[in-house]
């Protein structure tokens, strides 16, 4: 287990590798209320998964789904991305939506249940600790 501080919300900073081989790191927003991560278009188009940017309102990008938003129901391309680090702890496939995000939320990406599933977590507010390890 990894233990991580945090301040108001609990996040983390992560590695994201596309399926074009390029990394970059994210500060993330660990969500058990979502569904799936959350990338914006933007990023999702800079690793290596190009038919986002394509995709409208008319001309859907492959692999959209339909998902729930706290405004309602949106669409986004679920993508895979080919490997996620957090702190040690390294994972493949995990799905993601690419999903812009409001810039004023103060977190890059949302690494939602997609990945969640595969960790323990423990978070203690009163001190700002977060710790971090793969689950059982």
């Amino acid at each position: 287990m990894t233990g991580l501080g945090f301040g108001r919300f609990p996040c983390v900073y992560g590695r994201l590798k596309g399926k074009s081989g390029a990394v970059r790191e994210y500060l993330a927003l660990l969500d058990a209320g979502s569904d799936y991560c959350i990338l914006p278009k933007v990023d999702a188009f800079t690793l290596g998964y190009p038919d986002v940017a394509r995709a409208d309102t008319i001309v859907r990008a492959p692999n959209t789904t339909t998902f729930l938003t706290p405004t309602g129901y949106d669409k986004a391309p679920l993508i895979k991305m080919s490997q996620v680090d957090v702190g040690p702890l390294v994972f493949s496939d995990v799905d993601f939506l690419a999903f812009d995000l409001p810039q004023a939320c103060g977190f890059d990406v949302v690494l939602g249940r997609s990945l969640l599933q595969f960790l323990r977590i423990e978070m203690d507010y009163s001190t700002g600790l977060l710790t971090i390890g793969r689950g059982s």
